[in-house]
């Protein structure tokens, strides 16, 4: 799976899928022969420490799986014999060192009587260093969004204004095997007409895309790699109903797209955001916001195209809100691996259980709650739809913020009102999340999301230091095989989001506080707790 933001995974492509008929079986059984990369005389890609260690090799029948064998990378062809003459499909998985999959492929093979069918499988594998694959950035500057691809980040890692921008509110981008895109909105201010592109990265070459008065997804495009497909959801909020558009290979730049409709009824009476989605085969997962009760939902579903180019989709299994899920907050992002597991992050920036901004308020004289939190989550499909398996980086607890208990904070005659912060202090924010927002980089080992959020501290009226909002812009990496934050990468020099402090008692970035605002006294700086 790639999807945006999404890294490039390098790939190493072995040798072209052929499956053929040839001599050397006897009788009225027929046999498969599947020779793998590296395997026998036929091995056409010369094997790394960082490529696969092993090959599980199952022959499947109407579905049924009749029998697996595994090998060693670089071993010998594996044979099923004793067939009797059918159409058989071949499935091979490729694990490296950890048993971590790599890569799934699978080729249909007719196999008749007395002959054995060759087969070559064709496998992209990946490097096994997230660093080795680029990111795609973004930096927020004047209400527009500037991209970028890295092959490496650090802390100074900046994104320009010469790069392409998008004045889209929305940050909407994928990678397919051969290019990076951004879906771009332009905006004719004379007669506020909106027009919708999908643009290359590397060229600044555009497809447009005929929207049809219906609304395109909050993060509108998605690669399925399984098919080599890129996808453009859009919903019509009147109706009700799901739109895509299934492009094959790249983008054309001389043809319009078309958003066709899928026939599918989401259960909300109205949706007044419907914020993602991601594909894998047939396989749909799409989040959606009801303008009825404010809550995020999470659907399963199974989507096929039909022969007129229209796409039939049907629910597998009920909608879950979040809440149900064990959080809070927006669904910000879907992303299915290759395994089929399926990871979703969901964002709880703002004042509110279930709101999803980026504008903070504080009142000094009154209680004040603040959400900057969010999480992975590791879900699994069933028969009956999905359930989580995991959950990672979420702030379930609230802690306090409050001036400090020396000498008491006080602005327009009153006390000041604490803080109270479901937000990750600074000294857990390496195994907590303040607010993601895409997947950046997706490797079979590591995936990277980037981070937005806010962390706050009161007035201290002993070292006459206002209070201050602290603004995050980080890169986290996840590692999957242990499901662990593994490297956090803050970022000077971007911002994801332009978050903001407002409310009474505040100004600019800064909680204030009657002779605690002399900044100057202590080198200047306020320390983040």
């Amino acid at each position: 799976m790639r999807k945006f933001g999404f890294t490039a995974l390098v790939s190493f492509l072995f040798l072209l899928a052929s499956c053929m008929n040839m001599g050397g079986s006897s009788g009225e059984d027929g046999a498969i022969r599947v020779a793998l990369p590296g395997s026998g005389s036929r091995g056409a890609y010369t094997l790394s420490k960082e490529n696969a260690k092993t090959y599980k090799v199952a022959l499947l029948l109407d579905g049924e799986n009749l029998k697996t064998q595994t090998s060693e990378a670089g071993g010998a062809d594996i044979v099923f014999d004793e067939l009797e003459p059918a159409t058989y499909t071949v499935q091979v998985e490729a694990y490296d060192t950890q048993d971590v999959l790599l890569a799934r492929k699978s080729e249909t093979i007719k196999v008749t009587a007395g002959e054995t069918a060759e087969c070559s499988i064709a496998l992209k594998l990946f490097a096994s260093s997230i660093l080795d694959s680029n990111y795609i950035l973004w930096n927020y500057r004047e209400l527009k969004k500037y991209f970028k691809s890295f092959s490496s980040i650090s802390e100074n890692t900046e994104v320009e204004n010469s790069q392409f921008y998008s004045s889209h509110q929305y940050v909407s981008l994928a990678e397919t095997a051969s290019a990076q895109y951004v879906m771009k909105m332009d905006i004719d201010t004379s007669s506020s007409y909106y027009s919708y592109s999908i643009t290359n990265l590397s060229n600044n070459s555009s497809s447009s895309i005929k929207t049809d008065n219906v609304t395109l997804f909050y993060d509108c495009l998605y690669y399925d790699d399984t098919t080599d497909s890129l996808w453009v959801g859009a919903y019509d909020s009147s109706r009700k109903q799901l739109y895509f558009a299934r492009i094959n290979g790249a983008p054309d730049s001389t043809n319009e797209t078309t958003l066709q409709s899928s026939n599918f009824i989401i259960d909300s009476t109205k949706v007044s955001d419907t914020s993602t989605f991601a594909v894998q085969g047939s396989t749909l997962y799409f989040a959606y916001k009801s303008y009825d009760n404010g809550t995020c939902y999470l659907q399963r579903a199974s989507i096929t195209e039909n022969a007129d180019g229209t796409f039939a989709v049907s629910k597998v299994g009920s909608a879950k809100s979040v809440s149900d899920l064990g959080v809070s907050g927006a669904i910000t992002d879907i992303a299915i691996l290759y395994d089929g597991t399926v990871y979703v992050l969901v964002s709880n920036l703002g004042n509110t259980e279930g709101d999803f901004g980026d504008s903070f308020n504080y009142y000094y004289d009154k209680s004040n709650t603040m959400y900057s939190r969010g999480a992975l989550l590791k879900i699994q499909s069933t028969s009956s739809g999905f359930e989580v398996v995991d959950t990672l980086g979420w702030t379930g607890s609230s802690r306090q913020i409050a001036p400090d208990p020396v000498r008491d904070a006080i602005y327009g005659g009153e006390s000041l009102k604490p803080l109270e912060a479901y937000i990750p202090s600074l000294s857990e924010n390496s195994n907590k999340f303040y607010g993601p927002r895409r997947f950046v980089a997706i490797k079979p080992k590591e995936i990277a999301i980037a981070d937005c959020g806010a962390n706050f501290v009161m007035p201290n009226c002993n070292k006459s230091q206002s209070g201050k909002m602290f603004a995050h812009n980080r890169v986290v990496t996840v590692s999957l095989s242990s499901f662990a934050i593994s490297v956090v990468t803050e970022l000077k020099n971007i911002k994801f989001s332009n978050l903001t402090l407002g409310g009474t008692g505040t100004s600019g970035g800064y909680i204030n506080a009657d002779d605690c605002n002399d900044k100057d006294k202590v080198n200047g700086e306020i320390v983040e707790q």
